[in-house]
């Protein structure tokens, strides 16, 4: 008995041990800071991090400070600079090009005209002002910016508009055909290698049919190409949502959930291939197709769920997801797709996506603005802007992973449980690390990290649960605080942790003293197997 308790003790150790040594805390970087401050938006970079955010000048200031620092993969890099706020700014929008970093400001009310961009250097942290003045006073709901053109959208009456800011000559330019009645725009993403963006819009015709169109545009507004889906197969199909991928030669995919006209039930995910003349192909799936997606419930409650789904098969009928699914990213590597979705609950009777666009993801997060297609505004999340009316909650349930080839064929799915975590807003989960056989996928438990492993399709570990370290022994965490916390992934298979802390420490006379920080984690994850 004694040696099966021996053998059981070291087991456990040997398990547990392992377990700890594939999450490692290997740097980090810190800011002094003041409780009260605001957090940084913290943007990975070619070679490192940037890192910015306003703050008073003063703890009880009137005028505030723009602040921003860089670093390199080692999180080596030196304090942040500042830039004195005469006038009232408020930040908008931020972009990322290369080695530039862009940061819009209102002057002002949100719906005011005049605005300032700051572009930053990170190479030699050189920071520059440009006026704007002749952009729409619009209801701003993306910002992008390369090749030194700013792309505006948003709405003005009512309408989609997008506006392109030439920062060299200064001219202003109103891309035409996308000012329709009823029409969304669903996601806007950049293509600085072919100097060209893409416009996804959905709109609805005379007999509420919905149309979702690609559109191309160079940075002079020339429409360059437009892809009309719309002839899904299946008259009472229609396209819910979607994320449009890279181009590579030209060739493109659009993939999301479908459902059916005037019904609020899922009926799976789509996949639209569009070769480089324009022309598409789709393919549909159902969960029949997905052998793992509810492979987050319990055995017993998992066998009865497809028993259900048989019978429904059987009778012909179809087989609806019930609650929301939502694909929130798509990875393109060597010919394959990995596709990310979320499948949660909405306590929110106003939680209607079907001519909207969830909180998918764009690697760029601010609370001024809402996401694609003005679902919500994230500056409800904070809690100074939150009304005690607000009551709505998302109940998550899983992460549902799928690799597709480059025709569609399904290569692997699984699913992960998110143990019917609450959230307060419908954002992304996780975050997710793949290098075509090995997938990582991390989130935020309270103050905890949270791993769990998918190799070459197959679950090896699930939910283990990691605590926040810190790089020095001699020291400990006295606080930290919850909402200030954010995880990205940043390279490899590295990811970055943000957010403020009290530290303790021993000074050099003995005494215990304490000190707050904006603190930046870089973080190493390694194979379980």
């Amino acid at each position: 008995m004694l040696k099966q308790i021996l053998l059981f003790t070291i087991g456990y150790l040997i398990s547990v041990g392992g377990a700890l040594a594939q999450v490692q805390f290997t740097q980090r970087f810190e800011v002094e800071t003041h409780w009260s401050d605001e957090d940084f938006f913290v943007l990975p970079r070619e070679g490192g991090l940037v890192g910015f955010r306003m703050k008073p000048e003063t703890p009880f200031a009137r005028k505030d400070v723009f602040q921003y620092f860089t670093t390199d993969y080692q999180l080596k890099g030196e304090g942040p600079l500042e830039k004195k706020l005469e006038d009232l700014y408020s930040l908008v929008g931020f972009d990322l090009d290369r080695d530039l970093l862009y940061v819009l400001f209102d002057k002002g009310s949100q719906y005011n005209e005049e605005k300032a961009i700051f572009e930053i250097n990170l190479e030699n942290r050189n920071l520059a002002e440009i006026e704007l003045s002749s952009i729409l006073e619009m209801e701003l709901q993306d910002f992008l910016v390369f090749n030194r053109k700013a792309v505006f959208m948003g709405k003005y009456d009512y309408r989609p508009v997008i506006q392109i800011f030439d920062i060299v000559s200064k001219e202003v330019i109103t891309v035409p055909g996308l000012f329709e009645k009823d029409a969304r725009i669903l996601q806007m993403r950049k293509d600085p290698e072919l100097n060209v963006f893409d416009v996804v819009m959905s709109r609805r015709d005379s007999y509420k049919n919905k149309i979702v169109s690609i559109l191309t545009y160079d940075t002079n507004g020339n429409k360059l190409r437009e892809v009309k889906i719309e002839d899904l197969g299946n008259p009472s199909m229609e396209i819910v949502e979607g994320l449009l991928t890279s181009s590579t030669n030209y060739k493109q995919a659009l993939i999301g959930p479908y459902g059916l006209k005037k019904k609020e039930a899922y009926q799976g995910l789509y996949f639209t291939k569009i070769n480089e003349f324009g022309e598409y192909t789709n393919r549909f799936y159902n969960v029949s197709d997905f052998g793992n997606f509810y492979n987050y419930l319990p055995e017993k409650a998992r066998d009865n769920r497809w028993k259900r789904i048989k019978k429904r098969l059987d009778k012909g009928k179809n087989t609806p997801i019930r609650n929301v699914l939502v694909t929130r990213e798509i990875q393109a590597l060597d010919g394959y797709y990995l596709v990310y979705n979320d499948h949660f609950i909405s306590s929110s009777s106003k939680y209607v996506p079907r001519d909207g666009m969830y909180a998918s993801n764009f690697y760029r997060l601010n609370p001024m603005m809402g996401g694609y297609g003005g679902m919500y505004n994230p500056l409800w999340l904070d809690p100074r802007f939150r009304s005690s009316q607000t009551l709505d909650e998302y109940k998550f349930l899983a992460a549902q992973f799928i690799l597709l080839d480059e025709e569609g064929d399904i290569v692997w799915d699984n699913s992960l449980s998110l143990e019917n975590a609450n959230r307060a807003e419908p954002m992304k989960f996780g975050e997710v690390v793949f290098d075509g056989n090995s997938l990582f996928y991390m989130y935020l438990d309270e103050k905890e990290l949270t791993l769990s492993q998918i190799n070459k399709g197959e679950v090896v570990m699930e939910n283990e649960p990691f605590p926040i370290e810190l790089i020095n022994e001699n020291e400990r965490i006295s606080e930290t605080r919850e909402s200030s916390l954010q995880l990205i992934w940043w390279y490899d298979n590295y990811y970055l942790l943000s957010g403020k802390q009290r530290i303790r420490y021993q000074g050099e006379d003995g005494r215990e003293k304490s000190r707050e920080v904006n603190f930046f984690t870089k973080i190493k994850v390694d194979d379980f197997i």
